[in-house]
């Protein structure tokens, strides 16, 4: 069934990105600016023109909008408010996927508990 795997592959590949933009979420409340700043440097793109990029700005973006600077967010990078409110949105439906998964998993785990103990009732 190589549709199955391909639909496990991409479901974990989507789950592991979501714990990683979950993390980018957390991080401007755990780490102070000068932290994070730091730390993005390693990230930055060589630019191969005298223009801005997409992500231009976005990190401090980022730590604005976690700090309720929109206006600040905004003027940075006009993006950063759309980006941040699509990743919001896809750790909200990793959540819900999550939740549904566990739950299904919890009931089937009783459902089976209940087979066994009706099995044990037949039996004596």
């Amino acid at each position: 069934m190589i549709g199955q795997e391909m639909r496990v592959a991409i479901t974990s590949a989507w789950l592991i990105v979501s714990a990683v933009l979950l993390f980018m979420l957390i991080a401007p409340h755990l780490l102070s600016e000068t932290a994070l700043l730091s730390a993005s440097t390693a990230f930055r793109l060589l630019h191969h023109h005298q223009g801005m990029c997409f992500l231009c700005g976005m990190t401090r973006a980022f730590i604005a909008i976690s700090r309720g600077r929109l206006t600040e967010a905004v003027a940075l990078n006009d993006w950063s408010v759309t980006l941040y409110g699509i990743i919001v949105s896809n750790e909200l439906a990793a959540a819900l996927f999550l939740f549904r998964r566990i739950r299904k998993w919890f009931l089937s785990k009783n459902e089976a508990g209940k087979v066994t103990i009706k099995q044990q009732h037949i039996r004596r």
